[in-house]
């Protein structure tokens, strides 16, 4: 199993690449959320000049952000760059569309700029939509040469955690992301995967598609850690997240599992109370990277323990080996706390229990 880390944009996103790749980690993932965070294409050209050795990303980015093409360019150019450790992630939106005040998109436009992109790193000429009923060839005008490097294949990341969205993706992914929820959510999205893959005639009926989860893990070495500034700071915004992306989804509390039904009640009314002209903007004050001083108060052991594994080296690698068993290739991991001391104890206690 591949372990990697999810990062936020930033200018200086390449001290923590170095640190990431040091510590043992297959890859390195670029959040893209354009209101929230820097440019995700300008961070992953500096997470691809620091290191040597890890697959890079977005992850994920959404057919909102930039046109298809757009896309293609930003992965070609990063593929020149790093040839062979390129990868396309893309779903239909969270932060990157709630933040500007939409929608995720459907699966069907999400699936249009996904065939548009795996065409064009192809080499393909393909038609897309230029408005008024109107369709266009497209294709790299220079698709060799100092720009591009179009050799060798990109694998494409799929974000599809509901039923529909997996069958759809066993057509085109190499790689499907999922919740994970335990082993038999992991063999219920094979199936649906090789029912995809079979209906879109795929050789093989899927089974090269690989499975990947998205987690958070903080190793501590003594419980007393949990009541620490530094360990409210490193997973209060993961907490704030996930009531945010609740809130945002479901409209009742019996719609969300039983454990986060207090803190999305909670959080429910704290959103009543925001603009509603300007809650999408306010609703991703610190996202992922600090916790706004309003929200600290949801923040407590309790609500910590729903949004990630804490404990021992040893028992985050028992959790991760487990994934491993139940059928997950990949798992990719929010980078929580201090980057140099979160990478120094995954790297030295939980990474090498995994080998």
């Amino acid at each position: 199993m591949h372990v990697g880390v999810y990062v936020d944009a930033h200018p200086a996103v390449a001290e923590q690449a170095r640190l990431l790749e040091a510590a043992g980690f297959d890859h390195v993932w670029v959040y893209d959320s354009p209101l929230v965070f820097s440019d995700p294409y300008m961070a992953l050209l500096e997470v691809a000049r620091a290191t040597d050795r890890v697959l890079i990303g977005p992850g994920v980015t959404q057919p909102d952000a930039r046109p298809a093409y757009a896309t293609a360019q930003a992965l070609g150019t990063l593929a020149k760059v790093a040839p062979g450790r390129v990868a396309f992630g893309i779903g239909i939106g969270n932060s990157a569309s709630w933040s500007v005040g939409r929608q995720p998109a459907t699966l069907d436009e999400m699936h249009e700029h996904v065939r548009i992109v795996q065409g064009m790193l192809r080499g393909e000429t393909v038609e897309h939509d230029v408005g008024g009923g109107r369709r266009a060839p497209l294709r790299f005008i220079h698709p060799e040469g100092r720009w591009l490097d179009l050799s060798r294949h990109v694998p494409t990341w799929i974000s599809a955690f509901g039923p529909r969205g997996q069958r759809r993706a066993g057509a085109v992914a190499d790689v499907v992301l999922i919740r994970w929820e335990g082993e038999q959510r992991v063999r219920e999205a094979r199936e649906r995967l090789a029912e995809g893959a079979r209906a879109a005639g795929r050789p093989g009926a899927g089974e090269d598609i690989g499975i990947g989860t998205v987690y958070c893990v903080y190793p501590i070495e003594d419980e007393a850690e949990l009541e620490t500034d530094e360990a409210r700071a490193a997973l209060g915004p993961m907490v704030v997240s996930r009531l945010r992306y609740l809130t945002a989804n479901h409209a009742h509390a019996d719609e969300v599992p039983a454990h986060f039904r207090p803190g999305f009640t909670a959080y429910q009314a704290h959103r009543a109370t925001l603009d509603p002209v300007e809650r999408h903007l306010d609703n991703y004050r610190g996202y992922l990277v600090h916790t706004p001083p309003d929200l600290e108060s949801f923040v407590t052991p309790e609500t910590m323990r729903t949004v990630a594994t804490i404990g021992s080296a040893a028992e985050i690698a028992d959790e991760l080996l487990a994934m491993r068993d139940a059928g997950v290739d990949h798992v990719t991991l929010q980078l929580a706390g201090p980057p140099a001391r979160w990478c120094r104890r995954m790297g030295e206690q939980v990474l090498p229990l995994l080998r």
